[in-house]
């Protein structure tokens, strides 16, 4: 038994064959196949570029927003140390006021006394006079 080599036309049939469906296979498999998944990956990447770039705006926004906020914060503070020592001025300015003020009226209220006290001790004196010579009268019984 001899075993036959040489290539017949059934081996041209099947090149052939398998050429055409190869064809076949790559036109309406492979191609749309790889169409689709070019477009997922076009998709994908200009998907990744706008979220960098979004991610990109967000941290510039924000870094914006926390410099503002850092600035806000500043002029607050120096508004109100400003206000604080502008009514510590005020507090201190009503507060010299109201006590020359209590002076004024500690030294009037102290004059006026004084002359009350001084009216009284005349009042006293003068009535403590009278009162002697009605007690002297009464007990001697005569007028003194």
């Amino acid at each position: 038994m001899q075993i036959n080599l040489t290539p017949d036309y059934s081996l041209l049939a099947i090149l052939v064959i398998f050429i055409i469906n190869y064809m076949v296979v790559r036109t309406f498999f492979l191609k749309p196949v790889n169409a689709v998944l070019e477009a997922r990956e076009t998709d994908t990447k200009s998907a990744e570029k706008l979220y960098e770039d979004a991610l990109a705006r967000l941290n510039d926004a924000t870094a914006q927003m926390e410099a503002q906020l850092h600035a806000a914060k500043r002029e607050a503070a120096q508004l109100r140390d400003r206000f604080r020592g502008e009514a510590g001025a005020q507090r201190q300015q009503m507060i010299d006021r109201t006590a020359g003020e209590a002076k004024q009226i500690v030294g009037e209220a102290d004059q006026k006394l004084g002359r009350e006290v001084a009216v009284a001790r005349e009042t006293i004196v003068r009535d403590s006079d009278e009162l002697a010579r009605l007690a002297a009268q009464r007990i001697l019984g005569r007028a003194v």
